[in-house]
């Protein structure tokens, strides 16, 4: 059993007692942040509850389920959202029963009153299988604790077809995922019973519908209510989310409709001391620091030493540190030490770094005896969704038991899957926004108890702004969950599921979708052949079978790539299961990460793609198991074209806009990574892939003439400063197009400081000829300030040609704006582009439009903080493992320059090399220079 009298669970016991010389309380390498214990604020469940319910109640309702339980009775509908284990689920559940319990479906014992519902049923959405398996159980124990006769059933691809008519005849609440609910609305008629009778819709994890599944989930709830209406059912959704900044605009984006949102937390907090740890610096071999270890290479231990040659690494910290030892070797350490006295969870970026790192815990123990006993061998195991659901429960009882002190995990068991109760949590790097970090380390520490959580920082943008800002981890807000209907593509294949389920007619227009784009959508379908019929009477599907098998929730382009084993594989050998379970993949994602060559991981084994066939009317990739002691990533060369704005805003002199453009993106080559140093073992490999053309949001920068000529005067002399080699360092706009380049990919590594975004969902463009990449028709001002036009396209004289179709189109159209740029009456503008990377956008490029100063304020100052001493910077402010010009030219202090003039926080008369009395024209032609 643990040893309750000996938990290290605050952070300077930790420092103390961990086997590193020089580490302590008062160490440049770690500080401690104390979050205070929070009393409970309850009320009596009387005041809330019908006596039938609330004698039966065992616990005083929290005063933010008293408040959410209230709106829910006034037929509001409300999100919840407040901290983890603060008991949403009971605000759903108890609701779920208020009502089978009005509509007499239960008797006052709780019994049955009849034996068929007709009367209240709820439906309950969950992000994940597992995560619904794990409901069904609390919902269950919930109710047998009331003594309530509920039947709790849950309806997924996992359910066994003898099984599923009955569940849809006989249960009181359905669990299941939004997916899978997109392929059963086609099926409404099954669900006569079910949906007439619909009262409660709970949401769970609300807070992860964001980005491309946001939209989808928005779409797919409409499409519901159109089902719900037919049959008469009215509904009153509960969404229970985890902390966000936008609970009410994300709530109602995904409904369409008004919501109560409940965010006063009444549970109570146990004190929590949170360590944030940075790994010792570190050397390369090549004496550069350029990368570090990539968590998506799952086994990058670059840098890792024997633990006992950790004693003396403390004294190695200085003012100029370029590279640090990789999370990924440090986080096990500090878990292998916790986890010899409390039940630690350590949360990891992937499957494989699971199992690595359990082995990397027990190695550091059994190398330090003096500390943790000769014998001493952790007891710990992976935890992670690749694992059979036989050895999943095994390891859930076995922690909850103490057979287990310690899980290595991956987000499997960030979302509130019950494995009992812990005292501390290690992460594995930054898990990039507030709310994650918030819930991962939240599951520790339950109820009051103390408890302790230790951020073990990797050497890149985002962990490094956190450890050098721990004050952003207490802000009060957190980043804004980003859903966006505006996509067209997504909204075209919801529309056809929409007019498969139900006949389209005049009672849609305005309600399913705003009246024109629902007009203009079913024009174009009809002229496609999957529609027909008239609006006033009735607008039939008349396309193929099932389109709602059509829609992927994890793309938007409607283009899916079928993963699949090639021929000949021996599942045997490799210890395959019959199916791999994977997801198709867009077709940007497909280049990027599925090309012939690439080697990508799943369930924790590796394997190779050796065949892309888009050939078949769904294109295949086949894939092969290796086991290889290299990683693949991918270049990517990116340009923009046709920026046509649709909004614009003045910061300061510098003009923001947003609007939409083609993005051409060309993965054309790869590198081979090693597994063991981060070191590139084989460069440029080609992929053989052709260029993609994405029509996107897009929002940019544009400088000022006048603070563009004083830092181009200002960094005229910069050249392999800025990374590039000496014949390339000639041009004079070299170190302020560095400083773009650098301001591009700060303000895009720290986009997931305000938004809940991956940073791999944006792209990037510097660029010293803005003009040039706009429409010809004059875009770059907001010609349409209501966005309800369609995009323009250049006219066919000054076109780019068809990136869809020509393989060279990504080189034609840097000739062209080169040629373009040459055409100006003037010089032209320079600045940045920030794209959304999926065909139709995300909303994101808007909200980064809307929130830029914020945005900048991060960038800034992780630029200005970064302790590398580089002027080109390094991975943890400039340095972007995607960037198509292999993080060439950058400038840290044009780049700082250029973002507090934009801020407002510097004059650019204060410069020496300001001269306001030089007119624009004075300036030579300028290279057509721009850098993804």
């Amino acid at each position: 059993m643990r040893d309750s009298d000996t938990r290290p669970t605050d952070g300077d016991r930790l420092l103390e007692a961990f086997p590193r010389a020089g580490l302590g309380p008062d160490s440049a390498s770690a500080s401690v942040l104390t979050i205070p214990a929070r009393e409970a604020e309850t009320v009596p469940a009387e005041t809330v509850l019908d006596s039938v319910l609330a004698d039966r109640y065992p616990f005083e309702l929290y005063s933010h389920q008293a408040a959410a339980l209230r709106a829910l009775r006034a037929d509001e509908h409300v999100c919840v959202s407040t901290s983890t284990a603060s008991g949403k689920t009971h605000v759903y559940g108890v609701e779920i029963a208020r009502r089978l319990l009005d509509a007499g479906v239960l008797a006052p014992d709780g019994t049955r009153a009849a034996d068929r519902n007709e009367g209240a049923t709820a439906l309950c959405l969950y992000p994940t299988k597992a995560l619904t398996n794990d409901q069904r159980d609390a919902l269950d124990a919930l109710y047998e604790e009331l003594g309530l006769d509920i039947r709790v059933r849950v309806y997924d691809g996992d359910t066994p077809t003898a099984e599923r008519r009955s569940i849809r005849e006989d249960a009181d609440v359905v669990l299941t995922n939004v997916q899978a609910l997109n392929v059963y609305l086609e099926h409404h008629d099954r669900w006569s019973r079910f949906y007439s009778a619909l009262e409660v819709v709970a949401v769970d994890e609300s807070h992860t519908y964001t980005g491309v599944q946001g939209m989808h989930a928005a779409w797919i709830l409409r499409r519901l209510e159109r089902v719900l209406e037919y049959w008469g059912g009215d509904p009153t959704y509960a969404l229970a989310s985890a902390t966000v900044g936008n609970p009410a605009a994300h709530s109602e984006a995904l409904l369409g409709a008004p919501v109560t949102v409940v965010d006063d937390d009444g549970s109570p907090r146990g004190a929590r001391d949170v360590v944030l740890w940075n790994p010792p610096p570190r050397e390369r071999s090549d004496g550069m620091s350029s990368e570090t270890a990539s968590p998506a290479g799952d086994g990058a231990t670059t840098g890792e030493a024997s633990s006992t040659g950790d004693r003396d690494v403390e004294s190695r910290v200085d003012d100029g540190v370029a590279d640090r030892v990789p999370a990924s070797v440090d986080a096990p350490k500090v878990f292998g030490h916790l986890a010899d006295d409390v039940g630690t969870l350590l949360f990891c970026p992937s499957r494989k770094l699971t199992e690595l790192s359990v082995r990397r815990a027990n190695a550091h123990v059994q190398a330090n005896p003096r500390t943790y006993g000769e014998a001493a061998t952790a007891r710990i195991a992976p935890y992670h969704a690749g694992l059979g659901k036989r050895t999943r429960h095994a390891r859930e009882t076995e922690f909850k038991t103490d057979a287990l002190c310690g899980l290595a995990t991956t987000s499997a068991l960030e979302l509130g899957i019950d494995i009992g109760s812990l005292e501390a949590t290690v992460l594995m790097g930054y898990p990039g926004q507030r709310q994650s970090f918030r819930q991962r380390i939240g599951r520790a520490g339950r109820g009051t108890d103390r408890s302790l959580a230790v951020l073990v920082a990797d050497h890149r943008t985002l962990d490094q702004y956190v450890v050098s800002n721990p004050e952003y981890l207490l802000e009060s807000d957190v980043e804004d969950a980003v859903v966006d209907t505006s996509n067209d593509a997504v909204f075209a294949s919801h529309l056809l599921c929409a007019a498969d389920e139900i006949a389209l007619g005049t009672d849609d227009f305005g309600s399913f979708a705003d009246a024109d784009r629902l007009r203009a959508g079913i024009e174009m379908w009809r002229r496609a052949g999957k529609l027909e019929g008239h609006r006033e009477a009735a607008v039939h599907y008349v396309g193929p079978p099932r389109p709602q098998t059509d829609v992927n929730v994890y793309g938007t382009d409607g283009t899916d790539y079928r993963l699949t084993l090639a021929d000949g594989v021996d599942r045997d050998r490799w210890g395959l299961p019959e199916e791999l379970d994977l997801e198709p993949v867009d077709r940007n994602r497909a280049a990027r990460d599925y090309h012939e060559g690439a080697v990508r991981l799943h369930s924790g084994q590796q394997f190779e793609v050796v065949a892309v066939d888009e050939s078949r009317p769904t294109p295949v990739i086949e894939l092969v198991p290796v086991d290889v002691d290299y990683y693949t990533r991918t270049r990517t060369d990116v340009n923009v074209v046709d920026a046509d704005a649709e909004e614009s805003r003045t910061v300061n002199g510098f003009d923001l806009h947003f609007g939409r453009g083609t993005v051409l993106v060309h993965h054309d080559a790869y590198d081979r990574v090693s597994i063991g140093n981060s070191e590139t073992v084989d460069a440029g490999i080609p992929t053989g892939t052709d260029p993609i053309a994405m029509e996107t949001q897009l929002c940019w920068v544009e400088v000022p003439k006048t603070i563009e000529r004083t830092l181009v005067e200002t960094y005229r002399d910069y050249g392999v400063e800025t990374g590039v080699d000496a014949d390339a360092a000639d041009p004079p706009h070299l170190g302020y197009v560095a400083g773009l380049h650098a301001a591009e990919h700060a303000t895009i590594q720290t986009a997931p400081l305000e938004l809940r975004v991956d940073k791999g969902d944006l792209g990037g463009l510097a660029t010293l000829v803005l003009d040039s990449h706009y429409a010809a028709d004059g875009a770059g001002s907001a010609r349409d300030p209501d966005g309800s036009e369609a995009v323009r396209r250049v006219a066919a004289s000054d076109s780019v040609p068809d990136p869809g179709s020509v393989p060279e189109s990504l080189r034609a159209a840097e000739h062209e704006i080169d040629a373009r740029s040459g055409r100006l009456d003037g010089p032209p503008a320079s600045g940045w582009f920030i794209y959304d990377g999926v065909e139709g956008g995300l909303g994101f490029a808007r909200a980064i439009y809307e929130s830029f100063e914020s945005l900048a304020v991060r960038a800034r100052d992780q630029l200005r903080e970064c302790r590398c001493g580089r002027p080109n910077g390094c991975p943890a402010c400039t340095f972007d493992e995607n960037c198509g010009n292999d993080n060439r030219p950058l400038l840290r202090a044009s780049a700082i320059d250029i973002l507090e003039l934009l801020l407002g926080e510097a004059s650019i008369e204060s410069f020496d090399a300001y001269d306001g009395a030089r007119g624009a024209g004075s300036e030579t032609r300028r290279p057509a220079l721009f850098y993804s």
